[in-house]
């Protein structure tokens, strides 16, 4: 192939499509690199691209990802970008935490101008049936066709998900992830961080999930690991036990040290805080609405802000605008 030809970056991160089984279950496969390389080089042939596949060192199991995971995958692809200029990146990831990396990238990599699909697999790649093959081809497809301002998505079990949208839902089929709405329109696109920002290191951002049986002294345990951020899982349209005695108080509490976003446990619908008294309420405690955010995206928009030094009353208008279309959003000023 021509060196001049067009290029797409793979880059491997770990995850069950380069593992294989092992007498104490799927473990990484020491001839992942090999073999990835010729099934890659099979699938650009055709396409007239030349393949550059790069590995994360070590790799890592999805489960394990943390507060970092994300921008430093982010960082890594920016700099071989400058570097080669390929015409696509195609991301390799474990799918338990590929809807929370995905959805940080969507932000990250807003702004990288090059198309960025991320992709798995439920199977290993040696496995029988497995999924590795089709999901790699329909991600690399996808990331050299896709016009250079793509928003990021995810290539799974034959469809391509805008990765802001998209969360898994099945453990075992292979059609693992679904998106229930599509990007919302008009986004405002990234900010310019704050000329005074002083960031400390990479924002951790938690949930809560209300269930019938909460006290408040769960929700103020939510936060004893001094989380930098919290996303409230709501009931319905942003309804939560608010007359539990002493639930007002600790929430104006929690709002008063952290940023607090309440978010929906619906699929699909979203949160209106103005929609009932209780959603009120939330809002009167400092909550900030998060509209119909997965709470992938919640947690990947607020670490991201958080991350670029947007504090107070610019986060939370930040938070309320559709950036990357992660949401519908509030009306733009």
């Amino acid at each position: 192939m021509s060196m001049s030809a067009p290029s797409v970056l793979v880059f491997a991160t770990g995850g069950t499509i380069g593992m294989r089984a092992t007498e104490q279950g799927l473990a990484p496969d020491p001839d992942f690199p090999e073999i990835l390389e010729q099934l890659v080089g099979v699938i650009c042939a055709p396409l007239g691209i030349a393949p550059r596949i790069n590995h994360l060192l070590p790799p890592i199991d999805s489960a394990n990802a943390d507060s970092d995971t994300a921008p430093k995958i982010a960082r890594a692809i920016r700099a071989r970008v400058r570097t080669h200029r390929p015409r696509g990146v195609v991301i390799l990831h474990g799918t338990d935490t590929l809807a929370y990396t995905a959805a940080r990238l969507a932000f990250e990599l807003g702004d990288l101008g090059v198309p960025v699909v991320v992709t798995g697999s439920q199977l290993a790649h040696g496995a029988a049936g497995t999924d590795a093959r089709d999901n790699l081809t329909l991600a690399i497809r996808a990331a050299v066709k896709a016009a250079p301002g793509s928003p990021v998505a995810i290539a799974f079990g034959g469809a391509l998900l805008p990765a802001v949208r998209a969360t898994k839902h099945d453990s075992r089929a292979l059609t693992a992830f679904r998106a229930e709405a599509p990007l919302g329109a008009d986004p405002a696109g990234l900010p310019a961080p704050p000329a005074d920002a002083i960031v400390s290191g990479p924002a951790r951002i938690l949930t809560f999930r209300f269930v019938p049986g909460v006290t408040v002294d769960a929700v103020r345990a939510a936060v004893g690991g001094r989380p930098d951020g919290l996303v409230l899982e709501c009931y319905g349209s942003g309804n939560a036990p608010m007359a539990r005695l002493g639930m007002p108080a600790a929430l104006r509490e929690i709002c008063a040290a952290l940023p607090v976003i309440a978010i929906t446990q619906c699929a699909t619908g979203g949160v209106d805080l103005a929609r009932y008294a209780v959603g009120q309420e939330l809002a009167g405690a400092g909550v900030i609405d998060g509209s119909d955010l997965t709470v992938e995206a919640a947690i990947a928009k607020l670490g991201y802000l958080l991350d670029r030094g947007f504090r107070g009353a610019e986060l939370r208008q930040l938070v309320e605008r559709n950036l990357v279309g992660e949401c519908a959003g509030a009306a733009r000023p």
